[in-house]
């Protein structure tokens, strides 16, 4: 009887052991599969403009949609070797040792479609919450920017995904492929004025949801040690304060209650980059949100 037992449970955990094999198997081609699938899109044409003013533009537009927090000293570790997820540092976007050599049209593809020139998807870069939906004024301008950085020599090891990092992305919770979020059909506005209304604040306020969700209701931690991500809607915290301490907050770092903001939340470098006026229109924006 005992020997049946042990044979049986031998063929139960054989069983399961051969199911998570396969399983694990089919999460590392799917993964693959979508790493390496060529997209084919019709890439628009702009004219990347040169002058001094386009280039002040740009560089705002870099500072407040978190392309300087991302690839400063020519990229850096997003997720280092002993990340559990993958091993992924942050392009040099330089012309630097290491850099990439981008034309007008490459830059248009990346920053559009989150696409890189192979046709592939770029891993991790969320061109869906910073720069796929920008103005064509603002998209030549922050190409122009970008195009003018001095260079910096930086070499990275090659990326790769780890076995957990492919098991969030082959069930959804890991957004390692901006390319499939984006809408590559989508035209955009030649440009966008600039003016404190809630219609500019919709505009500018999708970089905040990488972190606080498309329906800006924030969540729990995104890691141990880490703050739950606050609900910018009218039904959280913010929606008690007023646009001016708004606007200090994320000029300061100071709540209206004395609180410092979280070094998690970038208002030291996205928030200070903001003027007044965009803040106060996004402030508009989340304050129609219920």
């Amino acid at each position: 009887m005992l020997k049946k037992i042990f044979k049986w449970t031998g063929i139960v955990l054989g069983s399961l052991l051969g199911l998570i094999l396969l399983f694990f198997i089919a999460v590392y081609f799917k993964t693959e599969s979508r790493a390496n699938k060529v997209y084919e899109v019709k890439v628009q044409q702009l004219v990347i403009p040169t002058d001094s003013a386009s280039y002040a533009l740009g560089a705002h537009v870099a500072a407040i949609r978190g392309c300087r927090d991302c690839h400063v000293k020519g990229g850096v570790p997003f997720f280092d070797e002993k990340n559990p997820l993958a091993l992924l540092y942050t392009a040099n976007l330089t012309s630097g040792k290491g850099g990439i050599n981008y034309t007008d049209k490459d830059w248009i593809r990346a920053l559009r479609h989150g696409i890189g020139k192979d046709g592939k998807s770029l891993w991790f870069m969320p061109v869906q919450h910073s720069s796929a939906a920008l103005s064509n004024h603002e998209l030549a301008a922050l190409i122009g920017y970008l195009k003018k950085m001095e260079p910096v020599d930086a070499e990275h090891p090659k990326k790769k995904m780890k076995p957990l990092g492919r098991l969030l992305t082959f069930l959804g919770i890991f957004p390692m492929f901006p390319a499939e979020e984006v809408n590559h059909n989508a035209t955009f506005p030649d440009e966008v004025k600039p003016e404190a209304t809630a219609a500019y604040g919709k505009y500018l306020v999708v970089g905040c949801q990488g972190c606080h969700g498309k329906n800006y209701k924030g969540g729990p931690s995104n890691a141990p040690g880490e703050p739950p991500i606050p609900d910018l809607t009218t039904t959280g915290d913010l929606g008690k304060w007023n646009s001016d301490q708004f606007i200090t907050a994320l000029h300061t770092g100071k709540t209206p209650d004395g609180r410092t903001l979280s070094g998690f939340m970038p208002w030291s470098t996205i928030g200070k980059a903001h003027t007044e006026e965009e803040l106060k229109a996004i402030y508009l924006y989340l304050h129609e949100l219920k």
